[in-house]
């Protein structure tokens, strides 16, 4: 079983998730492939002798005229998915069956989705009577779930505070997180930092500004 673990949205013209496999000895008759997408919901189905059928969550993806091969008895056993989109997270299930046998293999794909937006801003801010700052870090339309965090260098390694996710109509994240501080808790030249990432993908990619306190 062949299947990308990884897949960036907007960003793959197709994958292929293929299923390999080899009858040998046992007899064909009644040859079935079936794909299923989170245990039991049929993203495609091959009856030998008949065209390819595409299940719910595939349809809008899958090119049923694709062929993983010229053997006749494995020239559909595979799903080509044109431009995957994040619903397509999930994990496969490839069934192999005839009257005599059945084999079966699994694997998980995730198909994320980095920002579009990444911002960090600050603000003066007075906090009791004080001179002081409030640091705001978003970011906008990602999948699976992001983290965000906010540190400046030599003071504040991990904020308390946890970031506020949103999830979207459209199934993907935003992201927000929001810190005060003192000017005078802070030195000279303060370095903030904010760092996004992505857990699941191993994804991180980071923002930098200076604020001068005073």
């Amino acid at each position: 079983m062949n299947i990308p673990s990884m897949v960036k949205a907007n960003d793959t013209d197709y994958v292929i998730l293929d299923c390999d496999y080899d009858l040998e000895d046992t007899p064909s008759k009644g040859l079935v492939v079936k794909w299923f997408f989170n245990a039991n919901e049929v993203a495609y189905q091959w009856i030998y002798g008949r065209d390819p059928l595409a299940g719910d969550i595939t349809r809008k993806y899958v090119d049923l005229k694709y062929k993983a091969s010229d053997d006749p008895y494995t020239t559909y056993r595979a799903m080509k998915l044109n431009k995957p989109g994040i619903d397509l997270t999930g994990e496969y299930k490839c069934v192999i069956s005839t009257y005599a046998d059945e084999q079966s293999a699994s694997s998980s794909m995730v198909v994320y989705s980095t920002e579009n937006k990444f911002d960090l801003v600050y603000r003066k801010k007075t906090i009791d009577d004080k001179d002081g700052v409030e640091i705001t870090c978003m970011a906008e339309g990602l999948y699976p779930i992001p983290t965000l965090d906010i540190s400046i260098e030599g003071v504040l390694e991990k904020q308390a505070a946890k970031p506020t996710v949103t999830l979207r109509a459209d199934g993907l994240y935003d992201i927000l997180s929001r810190t005060a501080l003192l000017d005078e808790d802070l030195p000279e030249t303060a370095i903030v930092k904010c760092l996004l990432g992505i857990p699941k993908v191993n994804y991180n990619v980071s923002r930098k500004t200076v604020y001068y306190p005073g």
